[in-house]
């Protein structure tokens, strides 16, 4: 069976986007696909779709003027971050055919397969797979040009191409109109919508049969305790440049990590408020407490937090297995990101969830039968006492929640393979 994989994030610099999408394309391979063409979250945001990347800069031998551009670092990542949520709408209509709402369909698709189409490598594709796999993530919010494209996508396929088309492991907040008449008009096309949280699936029932599946993300299972402290425990085993992890595993921890609203966001003044969460946390907690990034856009608050603060860090060049091993043995994570939160449930570790650009955190917290309250990830300081009482009810309940939630992550690990039943039931496997 022919695939075409839109919106690999493998590229991507953040944990969820890699993790979600090594997950989803090994249980397509295991149901029998084969990925004949892939289109990356680099080629839907950062350049016109179909144009080939520019060629890679020349490898020069460290010089200080390099050293100079190297010791910054993170800033750069947090621009370049910013850079792809907006690059797409910043382009001439004359080079992007993508439409920014229903209206311009018809001549967005007049424009694609006309005889000057921009995308002549593409659409040959289109026409010989047997599946287009959406990859959705946490990218259905706004108006801006990567939902607008998968939308776009979904539809020239399916509606002029007549090849199957599933929109999967995703969320879906359709607040912005014109994103949301696009969806009204596209969804009802597609033969098989997966959300990963029954909030989307209930906001869009007006127009959409979608179901619910686990994250696949759940794939990812923490390494036995045991095991993975004997590794572990060893000194700069998870010191990966430019950042130190220096803490002891088989001691009781806290992961801090950050929120998609940082991209928004003055990094100073959101560090402020994260350091009067820390110092609040060292007041209440005994144990360590551990830095995430698991983002670029995290990088800049943490990196300048651990330095300030003599904390480890784990960055986001961090690998996404080891992340999930230090969230899932973690006592508990502190954040407003979904996939890590996803990590650290799947090891039993409860989580504090703090606000995101959507719903997704108040969905995961409600799934996982934890309080559905999120705190202000932009404005922390008047938020510390609550996040702190939260965090300590949740270790007062122990094992028993812990077990509790790791059986829950087990079944949600099992039930991630639905995002690909479709697949299954085109190669026979299931009735």
């Amino acid at each position: 069976m022919k695939v075409l994989f839109i919106n690999d994030s493998t590229t991507y610099a953040n944990w969820g986007g890699r993790g979600a999408t090594i997950a989803l394309r090994a249980m397509i391979a295991e149901c029998g696909g084969s990925i004949v063409k892939t289109l990356f979250i680099d080629d839907l945001v950062d350049r016109p779709l179909g144009q080939a990347p520019p060629p890679p800069p020349p490898v020069h031998r460290a010089s200080g003027k390099l050293k100079d551009r190297v010791k910054p670092f993170v800033p750069p990542a947090l621009l370049d971050a910013r850079r792809r949520i907006s690059a797409r709408d910043q382009r001439p209509a004359a080079v992007d055919p993508i439409p920014a709402c229903w209206s311009d369909y018809h001549r967005s698709v007049s424009a694609v397969l006309g005889p000057q189409t921009p995308w002549a490598g593409l659409l040959p594709v289109f026409a010989a797979i047997d599946v287009a796999v959406v990859f959705g993530d946490g990218d259905m919010y706004g108006n801006h040009g990567l939902p607008r494209t998968l939308l776009f996508l979904s539809f020239l396929i399916k509606a002029h191409f007549q090849k199957p088309v599933i929109m999967v492991a995703h969320s879906a907040d359709f607040s912005h109109p014109e994103l949301l008449e696009v969806a009204e008009h596209v969804y009802p096309l597609l033969d098989d919508v997966v959300f990963r949280d029954e909030i989307s699936k209930e906001r869009c029932r007006p127009f959409c049969q979608g179901r619910f599946a686990a994250d696949t993300a759940f794939w990812f299972a923490p390494a036995a305790r045991d095991a993975w402290i004997a590794v572990a425990g060893r000194s700069t085993y998870f010191d990966v440049w430019p950042d130190r992890a220096t803490f002891d595993p088989s001691e009781p921890y806290v992961c801090v990590g950050g929120s998609s609203l940082f991209d928004t966001a003055d990094p100073h003044a959101v560090a402020g408020g994260y350091a009067r969460l820390i110092r609040h946390l060292r007041s209440v907690y005994s144990g360590q407490l551990v830095l995430t990034a698991s983002c670029a856009v995290d990088q800049p608050v943490f990196h300048a937090l651990a330095q300030k603060m003599e904390l480890p860090l784990v960055g986001v060049a961090t690998p996404v297995q080891q992340a999930a091993d230090i969230l899932g043995h973690a006592d508990a994570y502190i954040g407003g990101r979904f996939h890590p939160s996803v990590f650290a449930l799947r090891g039993g570790a409860p989580i504090v969830a703090l606000s995101a650009k959507s719903f997704k955190m108040e969905a995961l917290t409600r799934m996982a039968g934890l309080p559905v309250v999120t705190f202000d990830s932009l404005n922390l300081a008047p938020e510390a006492d609550g996040i702190g009482r939260l965090l300590l009810s949740h270790l007062d309940e122990g094992q028993a929640l812990r077990r509790r939630l790791s059986s829950w992550g087990r079944e949600m690990a099992e039930n991630s393979w639905d995002n690909v039943s479709f697949i299954k039931r085109m190669q026979g496997q299931v009735s």
